[in-house]
């Protein structure tokens, strides 16, 4: 029995498509990575990391292998019904809301920030209270949840841009709502 596919075998690529399929489009950030990450565990109750993940989708270099144990857990998924689709707990998704809407975050011990949806998957802290981030900063990710870590891309400071940039890494959010 093959314990390990040449990641660019005909059975590793059918398997990616599948899962993009499911997923929605193709991952190329390290948030999207962390999000089909999630998405995975949601659906299958088993974990790839997303740095396997970014490996398999070649955004990092050097993974010549896949094990098949990946191979069954990305078909699972993949595979499943749609009635075990991704449900997050409470969650603000950037396709479901207008440019200028706000959504208030907060995160442990007492961080709080008040993000503005520009569109196009695009953020703009607005308020801040006990954190890096600062009123102008500008972030990318598609979905927003509680109890998760928001893990955004291009992240553009006075410092500098950041993609894969964890807020709430830790414990996650413990509070997400849209302010009308």
């Amino acid at each position: 029995m093959t314990t390990s596919f040449l990641s660019d075998s005909i059975e590793v690529q059918q398997t990616k498509q599948a899962v993009e399929a499911r997923y929605g489009s193709r991952p190329d950030s390290p948030a999207d990575f962390a999000e089909l990450s999630l998405h995975i565990k949601q659906a299958t109750a088993k974990e790839i990391s997303p740095d396997t993940l970014s490996r398999i989708w070649g955004y990092k270099k050097g993974y010549e292998h896949v094990r098949r144990s990946v191979i069954e857990i990305l078909n699972e998924y993949a595979h499943a019904g749609e009635e075990s689709d991704f449900v997050y707990d409470v969650a603000v998704r950037a396709e479901e809301i207008h440019a200028g809407q706000k959504v208030r975050i907060a995160w442990l011990p007492d961080r709080i920030c008040v993000l503005e949806y520009l569109g196009e998957y695009r953020w703009r802290v607005a308020n801040v209270c006990n954190s890096k981030l600062q009123p102008g900063d500008t972030f990318s990710c598609r979905v927003i949840a509680k109890r998760q870590p928001l893990i955004v891309d291009h992240l553009q400071t006075n410092n500098g841009c950041y993609d894969g940039y964890a807020i709430g890494g830790k414990n996650g959010l413990t509070s997400v709502e849209k302010i009308l």
